[in-house]
């Protein structure tokens, strides 16, 4: 670590890694990653469209190209597929397809920790590791999106891999370079050329701007890069262009083409402050916390090195996805790790009144979620009150949860033991954030214990499917689609092993069957000359359908 990126004297923590304090943030880690990434079926959005994909690369589908319901899709590259796929075919005989497929964005959250903790020990020394990781684990927006199946997992991977290459680059050239390259290869195969927008600059110019973050051997670190990176560049592109000449048409068409065309760079529709107006709450509590260090450590602290690199890359970050991508809340992933970074490596400026502020905000949120769950449960085994009851109803008709012993026992324990923890802390900034982070995982780990049947039975489309199997069983023929979506389609593969002829695609399709997705209260395909013999949805789904017609 160079000596310039660092400032002991703001850091009033001990630093010492002692066995406890490391087994306890292991624990930590762990309680928040696993929970949630087994025992529940595909979920939508993201997660279902990804099990449809992954399960097609296993049953027959092409490894060069992923398919969503018989069609190539081309969204987004299929790294992260390739990766859940290999998890669901080496551990599917222990887990159901789902969970172990599933099992991928617990890998790549995995990788994005570890490689936090080096930036944050690369950029501030020691006593910064698990202030930033905890506070990565702490945000708002990351605990759902961290526990589905999504290719923006693999993107925050590589994207955390760049971000920390730079100034790593300083003391390990050679290793910083392979970094780099991989991390930029694995993030353009996860998300497209908004990879090379985002990070292929700050690869470039932040040693400009920056000088001591200039490599120390350059050469050998850009020659790193680069041999890293071209795997990754030309051989899934050259595979796909000499195998399925076609299919590469269309991925260049829509991922490959318009990274040559400054024109088509910046979106002239988007709204660029949106994604500051969302890490208000989706990066919470890093945002506010890395713009109260900035405030409080003054000029000084903004004059530093290591606090002026990871700057740069946030306002980067903000300048690239503000006018060129549609808004969308999933983008505001990729500013999580550098934000954490900055507010985990500068902690110990937060005046005690700020980090007691957070202390007291965390215990009230978090107790308060914590009482209304277990009263929500308990609700629901008793059938009384009769007001929540009308409540939970009203969400999801008819479902009364079921007593289990060891996920009774297990949410009792961590219930107490983040009261203990509670009763236990110091007030000051960090313990602040262990509080914080604590609390959330203890509300994640009682949603995925006493109430996973529930979100499970809400979000969940497998009574759905195999109701629709059973009609379909009745019936031969091929089976033609309207208004269906992509997790649909996906799901339909995964539970059904079903394509579907879709109209929008080919208007001419002569099949006995149409299966119409619908909003059930404003009716698109109400017209529909045919025969309806089955509808179905999720429980309280007031906005989606599904209708299977016989065609006259």
């Amino acid at each position: 670590m160079f000596s310039l990126l660092s400032n002991k004297k703001s850091l009033s923590f001990d630093g010492e890694f002692t066995p406890g304090k490391t087994i306890l943030f292991l624990l930590i880690c762990i309680a928040w990653l696993i929970p949630g990434l087994t025992g529940h079926s595909p979920w939508k959005y993201d997660e279902a469209v990804s099990q449809g994909i992954v399960y097609h690369l296993n049953h027959g589908g092409h490894w060069l190209y992923p398919t969503l319901g018989g069609e190539p899709y081309f969204n987004t590259p299929p790294f992260y597929f390739w990766v859940a796929a290999l998890t669901q075919r080496l551990l599917g005989q222990w887990l159901n397809p789902a969970d172990a497929a599933r099992l991928a964005s617990g890998l790549f959250m995995s990788l994005t920790f570890a490689v936090t903790a080096l930036g944050a020990y690369t950029l501030f020394g020691v006593r910064a590791m698990r202030a930033s990781v905890i506070l990565l684990m702490g945000c708002v927006g990351l605990l759902l999106r961290a526990h589905e199946m999504s290719s923006h997992l693999s993107w925050i991977t590589g994207t955390a891999m760049v971000l920390v290459a730079v100034p790593w680059s300083r003391n390990q050239s050679l290793w910083a370079g392979i970094l780099a390259g991989t991390g930029l290869g694995i993030a353009f195969l996860s998300i497209g050329p908004i990879a090379m927008g985002l990070l292929l600059p700050l690869l470039i110019l932040s040693p400009v701007v920056i000088r001591p973050v200039l490599p120390k051997k350059p050469l050998i670190y850009a020659l790193a890069i680069i041999f890293s990176l071209a795997p990754f560049l030309i051989i899934w592109p050259y595979a796909l262009h000499l195998h399925h000449p076609n299919e590469f048409h269309q991925w260049w068409l829509r991922l490959g083409e318009p990274f040559l065309h400054p024109s088509a760079w910046f979106i002239f529709t988007t709204s660029p402050l949106y994604y500051l107006s969302v890490s208000i709450w989706f990066a919470f509590p890093a945002a506010p916390l890395a713009l109260g260090v900035i405030w409080y450590g003054g000029k000084s602290l903004r004059s530093r090195p290591s606090v002026r690199y990871v700057m740069l890359s946030i306002l980067w970050f903000y300048f690239v996805l503000g006018f060129c991508t549609q808004p969308n809340e999933f983008y505001t992933l990729v500013l999580l790790v550098p934000l954490s970074l900055l507010a985990g490596g500068n902690i110990d400026l937060l005046k005690r009144g700020t980090a007691h502020a957070l202390d007291w905000f965390g215990m009230i949120t978090f107790g308060l979620l914590t009482f209304l769950l277990w009263i929500g449960w308990l609700a629901q085994l008793i059938d009384f009150p009769d007001t929540i009851i009308h409540v939970l109803d009203s969400k999801l008709p008819g479902y009364r949860a079921q007593f289990h012993l060891i996920p009774f026992l297990f949410a009792l324990f961590i219930t107490g033991l983040w009261v203990l923890t509670i009763m236990r802390s110091h007030q000051n900034a960090r313990r602040a954030l262990i509080n914080w982070s604590v609390g959330l995982t203890v509300t994640w780990l009682l949603l995925m214990s006493l109430w996973l049947p529930y979100i499970d039975r809400a979000r969940g489309y497998g009574p759905v499917m195999a109701s629709l199997s059973t009609t379909l069983s009745k019936h031969s023929g091929c089976v033609a689609s309207l208004g269906l979506g992509e997790p649909q389609r996906g799901l339909l593969d995964y539970y059904l092993q079903l394509h579907t002829a879709r109209i929008e695609v080919k208007q001419n399709q002569n099949c006995p069957l149409l299966l119409v997705q619908d909003n059930p209260r404003q009716r698109v395909y109400r017209s529909l000359n045919a025969t309806l013999l089955w509808s179905g949805s999720r429980p309280g789904d007031r906005n989606e359908r599904l209708y299977l017609y016989a065609m006259p």
